[in-house]
């Protein structure tokens, strides 16, 4: 998958030099045997008759390409960036000669660069979230979520505990009120799950911060 990519890669080069004809480095024989590797190919099969043939070319192989590719489902990204940035990379690396028209060459180089490595991203997310969803859940985490309190219930007692949860494919924010401390609160957790830190740290600060005093023990079991 590596080497279709890369002579996808290959096509999209050939494309920027055939038609804007900027020199990267000063050798003439090599641009020499450049062009005439590219006029061949011109002459077999119309590759540079326009722009858009290397161009299709190049997309087919990088499709290729991309859904060959391994890789792990980024919760953040959804069907709706894969589709913006695809639709505007294919806009962007598709029609844009209007600008060789106009003698922008260095803008069409650059468009269709952008345009190019935005639909490479579209192509690697979309691989990865269609790989993905044919092995949804298979640990049942979707149905043993649960909604839980989202809303911030405060009173002069409080004690008000951000959270985060999972539960319908998203990530939601909540909050653990505890309206009547006055009744003692219990926290059990291993050593170093972060008890301290979640739990008693913003006890004793909103506590302090209401004028109450509280009793904290802290009890090492071995």
């Amino acid at each position: 998958m590596d080497f279709l990519r890369a002579i996808s890669i290959v096509l999209v080069v050939a494309n920027l030099y055939y038609f804007t004809r900027v020199e990267a480095v000063d050798s003439g024989w090599f641009y020499t045997t450049v062009d005439k590797i590219l006029n061949n190919f011109n002459r077999a099969c119309e590759l540079f008759c326009n722009t858009f043939p290397s161009k299709l070319f190049s997309l087919l192989l990088l499709g290729i390409a991309c859904f060959g590719t391994k890789g792990v489902k980024n919760e953040k990204i959804t069907w709706r960036h894969i589709i913006i940035i695809g639709v505007v990379g294919l806009v962007v690396f598709l029609f844009n000669p209007w600008l060789l028209n106009l003698g922008m060459k260095y803008i069409y180089i650059a468009t269709t660069i952008l345009g190019y490595i935005a639909v490479m991203m579209a192509g690697v997310w979309m691989s990865r979230m269609l790989k993905n969803n044919m092995m949804d859940d298979r640990f049942n985490e979707e149905n043993e979520s649960f909604m839980q309190e989202t809303r911030l219930i405060e009173n002069e007692y409080s004690v008000n505990l951000p959270t985060r949860f999972y539960y319908k494919k998203r990530w939601n924010n909540g909050w653990i009120n505890v309206v009547n401390p006055f009744r003692a609160t219990i926290v059990l957790g291993t050593p170093g799950s972060g008890k301290s830190y979640a739990v008693v740290n913003n006890f004793l600060k909103q506590q302090i911060e209401k004028g109450f005093a509280l009793y904290c023990y802290d009890f090492k079991y071995v």
